[in-house]
């Protein structure tokens, strides 16, 4: 069993309420992922994740619904669906004021 170890954000310090877009993550033989969340934000913040089966995006769809992040928590969310590539979008609905968030992701072959 191998595994893929990305990190989509890394101490990311959100200072405002705009969408902030990871780097594309390529999946490759990966099938299994858990998306562990560290919010240290003093704020919730909210991810979502897009796939797509091209290298450069296009066509790229929502995979599953956004979901919260409590401010000061970590928690990890899961996805078995085989997906190439995919990114994520992290948006806080009040602008923190402190804290960063890191988004690390992990697959199973």
């Amino acid at each position: 069993m191998a595994i893929n170890n990305s990190k989509a954000f890394d101490a990311l310090a959100i200072r405002d309420t705009s969408p902030h877009t990871s780097d594309i993550i390529y999946n490759g033989e990966f099938v299994v992922k858990t998306l562990i969340v560290e919010n240290s934000l003093n704020q919730t913040v909210s991810i979502q994740c897009y796939g797509s089966n091209n290298p450069d995006f296009t066509n790229s769809f929502m995979v599953g619904e956004a979901w919260d992040v409590t401010a000061g928590t970590n928690v990890y969310q899961t996805c078995d669906s085989y997906i190439p590539y995919y990114r994520t979008v992290a948006t806080c609905s009040v602008a923190p004021a402190s804290g960063t968030m890191t988004l690390i992701v992990l697959g199973v072959s």
